[in-house]
């Protein structure tokens, strides 16, 4: 016997990409309920059963939902494991390097540690970027040992720890590719805002289709891979070196990826979702 769960989708904010996501849950007939993170809890009561499915904007409370609903004994997409790996840069960057992905040279600076190593090491300028985060936020370009410092001092006494990479002289772009249960679906070009170095759309990038070469397919699957996440918007870089791998996000907005690209990747989502929501009595 089959039975289908609910697909349970945990929100903070209802934007373009939920929408796309709810249009198409209703489209393909599943049976899902849209679960406000901002309502109570409470422990211990009637507990929600179904496939969880976070959407939320903030990395805490993603991470929240799925350890609640894992030891609840729900299914998590992403997956709790994901979630922890995607969300902390270092750890994305490690299993990363575990497979054997190209990824920028990367040290992780605790609090307090001295900084001029890490200085020599990479060479200036070096890219500081908190732990936990996303949008570009809180991410500064260091030219010298003094904004290293400084950089580093006011990353980690929010998180406790910084990472420190390489700067890539890329060609004022970087490239998005979606990846859905084990696909590469599409992938697009993000463009720097007038002088700005980082590319994200949310910071004003443009966005434009790109081409998905089997080399890019193969590093975004297996970026996806090396976290454990079911679906994933991979950053990569081009340098003179090749492709770098610069994150991997396990909430990843999709709505710039279908509207240049023509790729329902909501619709590709919600056939992940209802596979997963399938299983045996």
């Amino acid at each position: 016997m089959i039975i289908i769960e609910t697909i349970l989708l945990f929100h903070d904010m209802i934007r373009q990409d939920e929408k796309l996501l709810i249009r198409e849950l209703s489209n393909a007939g599943a049976r899902y309920e849209l679960i406000n993170t901002g309502d109570h809890l409470e422990l211990p009561g009637e507990p929600r059963r179904g496939l969880a499915f976070p959407r939320t904007i903030s990395q805490r409370r993603t991470q929240l939902v799925a350890q609640i609903n894992e030891a609840l004994g729900n299914q998590s997409i992403n997956s709790l494991v994901s979630i922890i790996m995607g969300n902390n840069k270092a750890a994305t960057m490690a299993a990363l390097s575990r497979l054997g992905l190209p990824i920028p040279r990367s040290i992780v600076i605790n609090a307090g540690a001295d900084v001029d190593e890490v200085a020599e090491k990479l060479g200036f300028p070096i890219i500081v970027k908190p732990i936990q985060g996303s949008w570009g936020r809180m991410v500064g370009l260091a030219n010298g040992v003094q904004d290293l410092a400084m950089l580093a001092r006011h990353g980690s006494a929010s998180s406790g720890s910084i990472v420190a990479q390489e700067f890539i002289d890329k060609p004022g772009r970087d490239i998005r590719i979606t990846v859905v249960g084990g696909e590469a679906v599409a992938a697009i070009y993000r463009y720097s805002p007038g002088d700005d170095w980082r590319t994200n759309t949310a910071r004003g990038g443009r966005a434009e289709a790109a081409k998905l070469s089997p080399e890019l397919e193969d590093i975004g699957v297996k970026s996806a891979e090396a976290i454990k996440a079911s679906y994933a918007g991979v950053d990569v870089v081009e340098s003179r070196d090749g492709y770098k791998v610069l994150e991997v996000n396990v909430v990843p907005e999709f709505k710039n990826v279908m509207r240049v690209t023509g790729v329902n990747v909501a619709r590709r989502i919600v056939d992940l979702l209802m596979l997963a929501a399938r299983r045996g009595a």
